[in-house]
């Protein structure tokens, strides 16, 4: 297969990223049921557009996807506007000959007449070439500032599912389980004080198991509420630095 212009702007997939390790529960249920579905290519989803607020784990979800394609031995790209670094539009040119494309944080894209029709052109072409899009936002496309009115037409009929904010309860048994996953053993009060202490977004909560386990390895010490101070402790005093 011929190699488009590469987008996979230094993309490095951490092991800890899996579709299996993406926390499951209520919430989540009907959305990981469509994601299983535009993994196996079943052509009942053969283009998704996945939004929700910052920090509800939306990219999560896009690199665990990723990572499936790739196991399938499938080729990606895999773009990102959560940063500047991406300033040609012509840039997305010859992506429809990959098996899938990823666009991270659509909605920071400033919408101007040349992306919109560089993103237009992409959508059918990819659509001529059986490609799959998946895209996520941190709102619906309908209310995205977009001038052209075929490409908002054509972003309308993607599978759309909003990832919700999920439960406090739902909270605590996600950082369970993701400890668990780790083996690591938390009291429940130190899950408790963690979650009344810290940001209540998922995605900072799950990195700070992560990094509670790192933390808790090199001081060789149990993960107990006065090692969650420490780390704190430790962060802030970084951050001063």
């Amino acid at each position: 297969m011929s190699q488009p212009k590469q987008l996979y702007l230094d993309l490095r997939l951490e092991d800890r990223i899996s579709l299996d390790n993406f926390i499951e529960c209520d919430s989540t249920k009907l959305i990981i049921v469509a994601v299983k579905d535009f993994i196996s290519r079943s052509r009942r989803i053969k283009n998704f557009f996945l939004w929700g607020n910052p920090g509800v784990g939306k990219n999560y979800l896009l690199h665990s996807v990723n990572r499936e394609f790739l196991k399938e031995g499938l080729h990606s790209a895999y773009i990102t506007f959560e940063d500047n670094l991406i300033k040609e539009p012509s840039l997305l040119e010859g992506l429809e000959n990959v098996d899938v494309v990823f666009i991270e944080s659509i909605d920071k894209l400033d919408f101007v007449p040349d992306w919109e029709l560089a993103l237009f052109n992409l959508i059918n072409t990819c659509n001529l070439n059986n490609t799959n899009l998946f895209f996520s936002s941190s709102k619906p496309s309908k209310d995205l500032k977009i001038n052209l009115a075929d490409l908002q037409s054509r972003l309308n009929f993607f599978t759309a599912f909003e990832l919700p904010e999920i439960s406090d309860e739902e909270k605590f048994l996600a950082l369970k389980e993701s400890a668990h996953r780790k083996g690591l053993s938390f009291e429940d009060k130190t899950l408790t004080y963690i979650l009344n202490h810290t940001s209540r977004k998922l995605s900072d909560l799950l990195s700070l198991i992560s990094d509670l386990d790192t933390f808790s390895l090199e001081k060789k010490k149990k993960i107990t509420i006065p090692l969650v101070k420490e780390l704190f402790f430790s962060k802030a005093g970084n951050q001063d630095t």
